[in-house]
C-alpha cells in the first residue's frame, strides 16, 4: 500500500477529508515542542481549522526533544497524518496538513534552536508532559537538582533540558533582531502558562541575567486549559486508518469527538484564528481549569474507582452509578453557578499577518 505523503495525497479514498486550503503555498509561522499523539489530535486539528477559516502563515515546525522520532512517522510522510474520532460504530476520518517541518532534536539540538530563533516563528506551542518542565510541582519554580537542568546550567555545551532550549532560542532571537514572540503551554497542569515563565525566568536568571529584562518585554506565557481524550495509537488503529484512507499511514493518531480548549488572550503578536475551531479567548482560565478538575475529572475518578471496587458487583455497581449520576448532577449545577463566572473573552480577533 502506498504511504500518506504529499504526492500521494490525490490517492486517498473520497470519503476521506483533505485540507482545505492551499498547502502547497503554507508558510511557516508556529513551531510545536512536543508532536506526540494528543498535540497532533488537539492543536493541530485546531489549526487546521483555523487555516480553513482564514488562511495564513501559520504552518508548524514540529520538534521532538524525546522519542518518539518524527523522522520515520511525520518526516517520511511530508508532515501529513489522519485523525480518526470513534464514537461507538461511526469513525470520522480527516487528514491535517498544518506540520511543515520534523524536528528531531534529542542527538542534535541546534535545528531546533534555529526554527525557534527565526523571525517568522511568531508562536510557540508546546506539550512535553509535566516532567518536561523541570520544575518542582509544589512550587511550580525551577529544580536546579534536575539532571538535564544542572547540565544546562554547568556546561557550555548543547542545551538538553526544556528551560535550557528556549532560553537559549532567546537569547538568539534578541541577538539577531528577531522580535518577540509566545509560548503557549499545552499541557494538563493548572497555571501552565505562569509555570512556564516561572522556569524560563529563572533559568535566564541563572545562565544569562541579561535577557531578563528583554524577555519581560517580547515574550508572552497565556495559560490554557485543554481536553481530549487521545488513546495511545495500536497496530490496530493504523490497519484501520490504513483501511480507511487507502493509504499507509504511521503517524495516525484517534481521539473522542468531544475537545476543548481555553487560551488566555495573552499573545505578543498574532495568531491563529483558533477560534473558529471553538477556541475560547479568555481573561483568565482559572474557572475552566477547576470545572475540568473538580467535576469532568472528579466523576471519571468516582466512577473508576467504583468499577474497580473488589466488593462490587455488575448490580451494586449499577445501583451506585445511577446515586453517583444523581449527586453529580446537584454538586455540579452549585459548582457551576460559582465556577462558570468566568470573565467573559476578549473581543480582539488576530491581524492578519
Amino acid at each position: 500500500m502506498p504511504r500518506l505523503n504529499s504526492a500521494t495525497l490525490a490517492e486517498a479514498k473520497a470519503a476521506v477529508r483533505r485540507p482545505r486550503y492551499e498547502r502547497a503555498t503554507l508558510a511557516v509561522g508556529m513551531a510545536h515542542i512536543g508532536v506526540g499523539a494528543f498535540h497532533r489530535c488537539h492543536q493541530a486539528e485546531y489549526t487546521d481549522d483555523a487555516l480553513e477559516a482564514e488562511f495564513g502563515p501559520w504552518g508548524v515546525v514540529g520538534i521532538n526533544m524525546r522519542p518518539p522520532r518524527l523522522a520515520d512517522t511525520l518526516g517520511a510522510q511530508d508532515g501529513l497524518y489522519t485523525r480518526t474520532l470513534r464514537a461507538g460504530n461511526e469513525a470520522d476520518l480527516r487528514v491535517i496538513g498544518c506540520i511543515r517541518e520534523a524536528i528531531d532534536a534529542e542527538r542534535d539540538v541546534e535545528p531546533a534552536l534555529e526554527a525557534l530563533a527565526r523571525r517568522e516563528v511568531g508562536v510557540v506551542t508546546l506539550t512535553v508532559t509535566e516532567k518536561g518542565y523541570c520544575h518542582r510541582p509544589a512550587t511550580g519554580r525551577l529544580d536546579e537538582t534536575n539532571v538535564a537542568v544542572a547540565h544546562d546550567l554547568s556546561e557550555d555545551a548543547a542545551p538538553r533540558s526544556l528551560p535550557g532550549v528556549l532560553v537559549a532560542a532567546l537569547e538568539r532571537r534578541k541577538r539577531r533582531g528577531g522580535g518577540g514572540l509566545t509560548l503557549v503551554s499545552c499541557d494538563n497542569i493548572p497555571a501552565n502558562g505562569r509555570i512556564l515563565a516561572s522556569i524560563v525566568e529563572e533559568f535566564a536568571a541563572y545562565r544569562a541575567p541579561e535577557l531578563l529584562g528583554w524577555l519581560a518585554d517580547n515574550v508572552r506565557f497565556p495559560s490554557t486549559m485543554v481536553d481530549r481524550i487521545t488513546p495511545a495509537t495500536t497496530c490496530r488503529d493504523l490497519f484501520l486508518a490504513a483501511e480507511a484512507c487507502g493509504l499507509e499511514d504511521r503517524a495516525a493518531v484517534i481521539g473522542e469527538p468531544f475537545r476543548q480548549w481555553a487560551i488566555e488572550d495573552d499573545f505578543y503578536w498574532t495568531r491563529p484564528r483558533w477560534e473558529a475551531g471553538g477556541a475560547e479567548f479568555v481573561r483568565s482560565v482559572t474557572a475552566h481549569e477547576l470545572i475540568k478538575m473538580r467535576i469532568l475529572n472528579g466523576a471519571q475518578s468516582t466512577l473508576a474507582f467504583l468499577e474497580r471496587s473488589p466488593a462490587s458487583t455488575p448490580l451494586t455497581r449499577t445501583c451506585a452509578i445511577a446515586r453517583s449520576t444523581t449527586l453529580f448532577a446537584r454538586c455540579s449545577n452549585a459548582r457551576l453557578r460559582r465556577l462558570c463566572r468566568a470573565p467573559p473573552a476578549s473581543k480582539s480577533a488576530p491581524m492578519s499577518r
